[in-house]
């Protein structure tokens, strides 16, 4: 902990320091760039540091600085082209970080190895893409020589925070900030990352402060004690913010005797309010009567601020800023608790997207994409009244919330201006206006009667019957659109078709040992590759093969094709390789009376060898039948299935009954793997399920991993596997199948090694 506290101490006084260079104040795009390289060098203690920009098309990358310890002077003009390192350039667009502990193994930077990181010695990169003007402009690049070595947490922070600087340099030359401006950023990044300090006080019973440490003075805005003690001694002048703050915190000091971490507002003598965060005790006397109070404050401005910059970021999006889905829906459902407290007023929602919007992606590039989706968010905003919520609920789908329109004819009126503010034409490249249109939904509700999930469906109705009608036009929401639930309808009739016609395939997720990053395995999820429709998520169909008892028919399909498919693979790879593939069974294929003549036969046709087969079965699934379902499970690994319980964490499944399952492995939901970074909590259970599987000596599975930061922590943690978007999407049959060939041929290669390695 020392270590750390030294390093942040370190890291802090550099930023501060850099923070009051006066190459900002005199927007000296050159000197900023060199300063920001020295600082990563001399406080990282790496090697080398270099500074580079993206071109206008995002297909190079220009060398602005570079910096290193043998030389003094910086390097410029050297290009590296997107095509020649796609996976980095990918990395940089998508990572607010890389942290690549070795450069040569991590895949963001293995493109570099020959023509870069072995002839210079370079071991481990950290890379901090640069943000500007809601979009990544370029990265700072710090490489260190030597040995491999990691990136703690606070050096990853360290170095976003300089990405930072980069882009306030860019900042001071466009706009060329007065005096007044750079000042107050000084100020602001001075507050955000200077040290913590912490006070000593003593109080009287009363509340009045007797005594003060100078570091609490100096904390308070006061020259020393003596200052504060006369401005502040008197319990009559004010220092909380709130008073009503400082009474709880006396009440709980007599209650309780001793209080930890209370935290308020406080006054200093001058500059801007602090959080200071109290721990108090009460020093008694024979009597039992309290003789003095004593403590101490620091100083947790910076981090309350970070706190309330994460809750900013979950509940906001990230390419435009606004409000996403869970801020929006909960002040949709403030307006209808709102409007069926007064039993008056409206709620209006509007949906409202571009059309035909992937293909700008795909013709254009998601980089034109996402300046598209800026755009239209601001000539959306600055079409609303005060008072009006706007967000971005995914993709290209936003979502505004209105009150107080007087019937259905003005919210719709509304909703057109909202929707013709796209026909203006899209600067997304140089010199190439882009022309679009947009469709929109909108429904109007009086009186709050219904719920904000029914608010947004009907909107979501208004706006698919928007786009079924031709697109660019806006429909209100009517009742006769509730017969929308009879395409579901016709799904459901497509779907008992599709299935005999076989219109299903199967998509593979793979599986990897966290230990070497060798393929050990695939997920077989399953797609409808529907005949109008193309593919079609499971999300959407297997809620309907549910209600109308098709999963049996479905399981049925997928079981056959994967062992079918595993078969193939398994004569490929050969007995000596391990390589097993996972099928989801769902809890009413395992309560079917013919499950296991159904397993038996797909295994009979395919001749795979069933102990290369994992089933999945979730969490919640195991919440049943006490005694049915884990009968069944025995019976399935009797037969020499592996069982594995899918998504868990997120069953409440009770744990004094999970030794007694028929079990191989746990796989650990997603929910927990993603935030596990940043949220300690999710950690927390992350560390709790792998330490209870390693007591159950049951194998460990991550999903969701999407970094090289998560991945290697769950290797610290001793989970053996795990899948995510880091490694690989679910991919079709022909992708898969290059990974196993390229497994085959790792194998066959090592075994060659061995041969021609001495005895």
């Amino acid at each position: 902990m020392l270590e750390l506290d030294l390093r942040l101490e370190r890291q802090n006084a550099a930023l501060g320091a850099l923070a009051r260079h006066d190459c900002f104040v005199r927007a000296d795009l050159a000197v900023c760039l060199r300063q920001i390289n020295r600082v990563a060098i001399q406080t990282l203690e790496v090697a080398r540091s270099s500074i580079w920009f993206l071109n206008d098309d995002g297909s190079s990358l220009i060398c602005a600085d570079h910096h290193d310890m043998s030389s003094k002077d910086g390097g410029t003009g050297v290009v590296l082209e997107r095509a020649d390192f796609p996976l980095y350039f990918q990395a940089i667009l998508q990572d607010r970080v890389i942290a690549a502990a070795d450069a040569q193994a991590d895949p963001r930077t293995a493109e570099f190895t020959e023509a870069y990181l072995i002839p210079l010695g370079i071991a481990s990169m950290l890379d901090a893409p640069i943000l500007f003007g809601g979009r990544t402009v370029g990265v700072l690049c710090v490489e260190h020589v030597g040995l491999p070595r990691g990136w703690p947490r606070d050096e990853q922070v360290f170095t976003a925070s300089l990405g930072d600087f980069v882009a306030l340099a860019l900042v001071a030359e466009e706009r060329n900030r007065t005096e007044s401006a750079l000042r107050r950023a000084e100020e602001r990044y001075r507050g955000i990352f200077e040290n913590a300090i912490e006070g000593l006080f003593q109080m009287s019973p009363e509340g009045r402060f007797i005594d003060v440490n100078p570091a609490m003075a100096h904390m308070l805005g006061f020259a020393d004690a003596a200052g504060f003690l006369a401005a502040r001694g008197s319990s009559g002048t004010p220092l909380f913010v709130d008073p009503g703050r400082r009474a709880e915190l006396m009440r709980l000091a007599d209650v309780q005797d001793r209080v930890v971490g209370f935290e308020a507002e406080v006054y200093r003598r001058d500059g801007p309010i602090i959080w200071g965060g109290f721990s108090i005790r009460a020093v008694r006397g024979a009597d039992g009567e309290i003789l003095r109070l004593e403590g101490s404050v620091e100083d947790v401005t910076a981090r309350r601020r970070a706190e309330d910059q994460l809750a900013h970021v979950a509940l906001h999006d990230g390419l435009t800023n606004l409000p996403n889905r869970a801020l929006f829906m909960d002040r949709l459902a403030q307006s209808l608790a709102r409007a069926r407290l007064t039993g008056i007023g409206s709620t209006v929602v509007v949906l409202i997207d571009i059309d035909k919007f992937s293909l700008i992606n795909d013709s254009l590039g998601h980089a034109a994409g996402d300046r598209l989706l800026i755009d239209l968010a601001g000539r959306l905003a600055a079409r609303l009244r005060p008072g009006d919520t706007l967000a971005r609920l995914a993709g290209d789908e936003f979502a505004v919330l209105v009150e107080g329109l007087i019937d259905v004819d003005s919210a719709q009126a509304f909703a057109e201006t909202l929707r013709s503010c796209v026909a203006a034409p899209f600067t997304l490249a140089a010199d190439q206006d882009f022309f679009a249109s947009a469709s929109a939904g909108v429904v109007f509700a009086m009186g709050g009667e219904q719920g904000p999930e029914d608010l947004l469906r009907h909107a979501g109705t208004a706006l698919h019957q928007a786009k079924a009608q031709g697109r660019s036009r806006c429909l209100a929401f009517t009742d006769e659109m509730r017969t929308e639930p009879l395409l579901t309808l016709k799904l459901q009739s497509d779907m008992r078709r599709a299935i005999e016609r076989d219109d299903f395939v199967l998509f593979y997720q793979p599986v990897l040992s966290l230990h070497d990053r060798r393929l050990v395995g695939f997920e077989a999820l399953i797609r409808w590759n529907h005949i109008q429709r193309g593919l079609i998520p499971p999300a959407t169909f297997i809620p309907i093969a549910e209600e109308n008892g098709l999963m049996s028919d479905l399981g049925d399909w997928v079981t056959n094709t994967a062992c079918h498919q595993m078969r193939i693979w398994q004569e490929r790879v050969g007995a000596a390789t391990p390589l097993s593939l996972s099928v989801n069974i769902a809890p009413t294929q395992l309560i079917h009376p013919d499950v296991f003549t159904l397993l038996d036969r797909a295994l009979a046709a395919s001749g795979v060898d069933v102990r290369r087969m994992k089933l999945e079965v979730t969490e919640t699934a195991l919440a049943g039948d006490a005694e049915l379902l884990p009968q069944r499970l025995r019976a399935l690994r009797e037969r020499g299935f592996q069982i594995l319980i899918d998504d868990f964490g997120t069953g409440y499944s009770s744990l004094s009954r999970l030794h007694r399952l028929p079990i191989d492995g746990l796989k650990i939901d997603q929910c927990f793997v993603k935030p596990m970074l940043y949220d300690p909590d999710s950690a927390a259970i992350v560390r709790t399920i792998i330490a209870l599987g390693k007591a159950l000596n049951l194998d460990l599975f991550a999903e969701g991993v999407e970094d090289e930061g998560s991945a290697a922590e769950l290797g610290r943690m001793k989970c053996e596997f795990a899948q995510g978007y880091h490694f690989a999407r679910p991919l079709p049959i022909a992708a898969a199948d290059a990974l196993v060939d390229a497994l085959v041929e790792s194998v066959a290669a090592e075994a060659a090694a061995r041969t021609l390695s001495p005895t």
